[in-house]
Order: C-alpha cells, then structure tokens, then sequence
C-alpha cells in the first residue's frame, strides 16, 4: 500500500496539468502508460499535514475523505504541535474527524476495530 506524505505532494493541485498532459501530448505523458492518471486517485493514501483548512479541504474533494490518514511529520520539527488540531478544529461532521483522524489509518494498516 503507497501513502504520500504531505497531502500528496503536488499531485492533488497538478492532477489538471498532468491530465491534460496526458489527453494533449500523448506522446511525452503516456508513453509507458495508456491509463489517464486521474484514475489512480483513490487507490492510494496520503497524509493530512497541510497546515491549512483551505489546503485540508481541497485534497478531500480531490483525493477522497477515506483516502487520507493523520500525519504527524514526527520524528521532524515541523508538525502539528498536536497531531490532529487541524482536523479537530474544522467545521466538518465528526464522522468525518473520526474517518481523517484515525479510521482511515486503520483501514490502511488493515486494522479492524
């Protein structure tokens, strides 16, 4: 199972690019490839350390509520003081905290509770 950390990088705000990429020049993005790459959203994770609300809520419109687990950045400095504050402070329903807090790392890690 692959997971991304920092909510996946460049690609949930580049997905646009690289897809049009991909229908345009076929020939320098789908070389090796003939499956558009929006097709892989959401069949891998990522990590919810975006420091931003704005940043939190794009990647799940775009990379899907299940697919993102808590990220902590530890053993760096650079985390959540408190892992989880983002999310716990957001104005979403609180089966969605549960899901980005810990339900979808369970799922990740194939853990069943």
């Amino acid at each position: 199972m692959l997971a991304v950390e920092h909510g996946g990088g460049s690609l949930p705000r580049t997905i646009g690019r690289i897809e049009h990429g991909f229908n345009v020049r076929p020939d320098l993005v789908a070389v090796d490839n003939a499956v558009n790459p929006r097709e892989y959203i959401g069949k891998f994770w990522i990590d919810s350390l975006v420091h931003d609300e704005k940043a939190m809520n794009y990647i799940i419109d775009v990379m899907g509520e299940d697919k993102i687990c808590l990220g902590s950045d530890y053993p760096f400095p650079l985390g959540e003081h408190h892992p989880g504050k983002l999310i716990e402070g957001m104005n979403v329903e609180s089966a969605l905290k549960e899901q980005l807090l810990f339900k979808n790392a369970n799922d990740w890690l194939g853990i069943r509770l």
